[in-house]
């Protein structure tokens, strides 16, 4: 979705080509792990905000090195004849130029080429890593932020508080599983963090519809399955009365749709 011009300034990244290796492997839950990547091509490496993202190229199936595409001078070519790269967006949950890692967290889903190769990555194995191309940086602080989403915005989320002052108060609605999906959050500010048991039959609007709002200017973060994403959206701009250029909305996925595009805009009047 647009960013409002008055709240962030986007900051653009030279596009590079990275293979990286598989430093450590740990698991954060039953069903998130998080893979530390390192290699002499991360130097350089560029994330100034939660919400970038980068493109990840995992091997076919049986071989050893991902399939990369060469970068251009208008960044990554069009698909051409022969074998195409197999590629995700994920968020870059932790950079450190000292150490020469990034993190990036993955959702075990149990399908799909991302959570298939994460399921069974072990140190030494290499993927390709492109981007962030930008960064939306925001500009001035807000009294207060919500984030709402599923397992597949936590990186995120948690990312976010991580990078916030402490005295900036947060609101935090996640849906897992059950219980034992549910992960400390980062020491920070004021949080109010109330976990959706999917197990349970719960669902995000119900929780976000019972949640009070702290007084004064927020901003609300909005991510996971598009449907329950728009429910959410549709929520906040139509009951609470935000405006639209304070809520983000992004739909990571689809229920029924492989490679759902999570840049497909949120319309709030879809049912």
């Amino acid at each position: 979705m647009a960013h409002d011009p008055s709240l962030f300034e986007l900051v653009r990244h030279p596009i590079a080509m990275r293979t990286l290796e598989v430093k450590r492997v740990v698991a954060l839950t039953p069903r998130m792990t998080r893979v530390t990547l390192g290699g002499a091509d991360l130097a350089g490496f560029r994330s100034l905000a939660p919400e970038d993202h980068v493109k990840i190229f995992f091997p076919r199936p049986g071989e050893r090195d991902p399939i990369l595409p060469v970068i251009g001078p208008s960044g990554l070519p069009a698909p051409s004849d022969g074998p195409k790269p197999i590629a995700r967006d994920y968020t870059p949950r932790r950079y450190d130029p000292d150490r020469g890692e990034l993190d990036v967290d993955f959702f075990l889903h149990g399908h799909g080429v991302a959570s298939t190769w994460a399921a069974q990555a072990t140190p030494g194995q290499v993927v390709g890593v492109a981007g962030p191309r930008g960064s939306y940086v925001l500009t001035r602080e807000v009294a207060w932020h919500l984030f709402v989403g599923d397992e597949t915005a936590q990186p995120e989320i948690a990312r976010r508080i991580e990078e916030l002052p402490a005295s900036v108060a947060v609101r935090v609605v996640l849906l897992v599983d059950g219980p034992e999906e549910e992960q400390p959050w980062p020491a920070s500010g004021p949080i109010g963090a109330r976990w959706v048991h999917r197990r349970a039959g719960e669902v995000l609007l119900d929780a976000v519809r019972a949640l009070a709002l702290p007084e004064g200017e927020g901003f609300a973060w909005l991510a996971g399955e598009a449907s329950q994403v728009r429910a959410v959206y549709r929520h906040l701009l139509v009951d609470r009365g935000l405006p639209a250029s304070h809520v983000h909305a992004s739909g990571h996925w689809k229920r029924g749709v492989a490679a759902h595009d999570h840049h497909e805009p949120i319309a709030v009047d879809e049912r």
